[in-house]
């Protein structure tokens, strides 16, 4: 993938990620897209050009209006980045090859709020699942445990918020199967 890009000035590096960083640059890219951070020379095809270093922050919204803003590598997201939805929905964490993965958080539309880990762009591993009253899962409830593919699969607990009740044990795809 290549950026082109409309023009290239120095960058403010007053954001947290760019403060210890020497010879940023602004590129505002021509899908609209910016990247703040190092970029180096390339030869591509015979031809010197300038590259994004895996350095930096890049922004982009698209055109249905998906934000991301953080790092990348290899023109994907890689790394600590925000990526937000137009419905409100939004993700801060860990990014490999473009998906959510390693640690992080998720705010849903509907209230529901996840912390924890994602492998492949789903919940996978330990996390914590807020559940809203009156959401999708009826009454507000708290599941901390095991994650397996999106669904509590494993060692968890639920905490019912009404009043207090908890099932402790396994579960399997979403159903609490006992002790």
């Amino acid at each position: 993938m290549f950026f082109s890009f409309l023009g290239l000035t120095y960058a403010d590096t007053s954001e947290p990620f760019l403060e210890e960083m020497k010879g940023v640059l602004k590129l505002n890219l021509a899908d609209g897209s910016i990247y703040e951070g190092q970029v180096e020379e390339c030869l591509i095809s015979g031809k010197k050009i300038t590259c994004i270093n895996s350095d930096g922050i890049y922004t982009f919204q698209t055109k249905t209006g998906y934000v991301y803003k953080g790092e990348i590598y290899d023109n994907k997201p890689n790394g600590q980045g925000v990526f937000t939805s137009p419905d409100g929905q939004s993700y801060q964490g860990e990014f490999k090859d473009g998906k959510l993965n390693g640690k992080g958080v998720m705010i849903y539309p509907d209230g529901r709020r996840y912390e924890g880990e994602y492998k492949d762009n789903k919940r996978d591993g330990y996390g914590i699942m807020n559940y809203q009253d009156g959401g999708l899962y009826q009454e507000g409830s708290r599941y901390e445990g095991d994650w397996k593919n999106d669904k509590r699969d494993g060692q968890g607990v639920i905490i019912y918020l009404d009043d207090g009740r908890r099932l402790e044990g396994k579960f399997k795809e979403n159903v609490f199967i006992g002790n």
